[in-house]
């Protein structure tokens, strides 16, 4: 029996799922992929939830929670969660984190993923797999990252960010400031992921509604140019406990009508394909995986890292946003990469819980 292996064996994992955002259901169906992979790793695995209201679930019958994320599209309310058996309903979070070695999170999403839940377990003293309050914030504020990248020279859409007090002290003027980009643009929250929020916008008319769909996730709001015919490629980025960076194989994704893909696209698998990118050239291919640890390292993020370009039709590559804290079931596109570039489901699952487990505590 390996090292690695034996610390396994007397290691406790908490999954931390659920959340208070539309990701809800997304976060509970990834749940018994992971679950199932840590316990096959050996893990001593617990549950934790927060439920769409916002309350805290402490489980104490792995089963029941197990049998309840196998129901389509379930979300985990206050109502669902008091239905499974053993489930401890509180407005506080648990003092049971402090039980176990490390906590995995598998909430998707604002708020939670963007640093808030990271910041939270930090201050209890808590270690958690992938990146910390830092990175996590950082990973999801779109126009944060842009700067950071924009200093190590990795090329993005241009764009036009407005801020909240802006657009609330003048909008028009904010208005004719996003659309000093070439029509058409999108308009999208600053700080979200997982395509929530997100409109193009191709006539000058379809503003107003765009800038406020956005707004209702974020005050501020990104306004950045489309390319019309563009490819949309992601590769995973992972850190090994010697602080190595492994990249994944490129995904690409199609959506059915050229359209964007947000979060409304995401909803329907019949309108998007994800499969793994196969006639780009090596020298595309290499542009890719070296932004893909350049922006990693740029950005402060730790464990692992999805991040997404567009190839535009002229061959350029552009940064388009990364996702410290993406979606981890067999089905997404984030394991599909690194399934194609050899790993095994469960190697996905355990490799960031071990790089968690020997990570100095704190930010890094």
């Amino acid at each position: 029996m390996s090292e690695s292996e034996k610390v396994a064996e007397k290691t406790r994992v908490a999954i931390l799922f659920g959340g208070a955002n539309s990701d809800n259901y997304r976060s509970c169906r990834q749940f018994n992929d992971v679950l199932i992979a840590l316990q096959r790793r050996e893990f001593e695995v617990g549950a934790v939830g927060v439920t769409l209201e916002g309350a805290w679930v402490v489980f104490s019958d792995l089963a029941s929670v197990s049998k309840a994320m196998g129901i389509r599209d379930f979300e985990l309310t206050n109502e669902s969660a008091a239905a499974i058996t053993g489930s401890e309903i509180t407005d506080f979070p648990p003092r049971v984190f402090l039980s176990y070695d490390i906590v995995f999170p598998l909430v998707l999403g604002a708020p939670g993923s963007d640093g808030r839940l990271a910041g939270l377990l930090e201050s209890m003293g808590v270690c958690l797999v992938a990146s910390d309050s830092l990175g996590s914030a950082i990973a999801s504020d779109k126009s944060t990252m842009k700067l950071l990248l924009e200093a190590v020279e990795v090329a993005t859409p241009k764009h036009v960010v407005v801020p909240d007090k802006a657009w609330r002290r003048d909008a028009l003027s904010s208005v004719v400031r996003a659309a000093s980009l070439k029509l058409p643009i999108v308009i999208k929250p600053c700080r979200g992921t997982n395509g929530v929020g997100i409109t193009i916008v191709r006539f000058p008319r379809e503003m107003k509604d765009a800038v406020a769909i956005a707004r209702r996730f974020d005050g501020r709001f990104l306004a950045e140019e489309y390319h019309e015919e563009g490819r949309y490629l992601e590769c995973g980025v992972f850190e090994d406990s010697e602080r190595r960076n492994f990249i994944s194989s490129i995904v690409e994704t199609k959506v059915a009508d050229g359209g964007i893909f947000n979060y409304i696209t995401r909803a329907d698998p019949s309108k998007f394909t994800q499969e793994i990118a196969k006639d780009l050239s090596e020298e595309i291919i290499k542009k890719i995986k070296e932004t893909a640890e350049k922006v990693f390292e740029a950005t402060k993020t730790s464990g692992y890292l999805q991040v997404e370009f567009i190839l535009t039709k002229e061959n350029e590559l552009l940064f388009l946003e990364a996702n410290a804290h993406p979606y981890l079931g067999k089905d997404g596109s984030f394991a599909k990469g690194w399934l194609d570039a050899g790993l095994d489901y469960e190697d996905i699952i355990y490799a960031p819980a071990i790089e968690a487990l020997r990570r100095p505590h704190g930010m890094v």
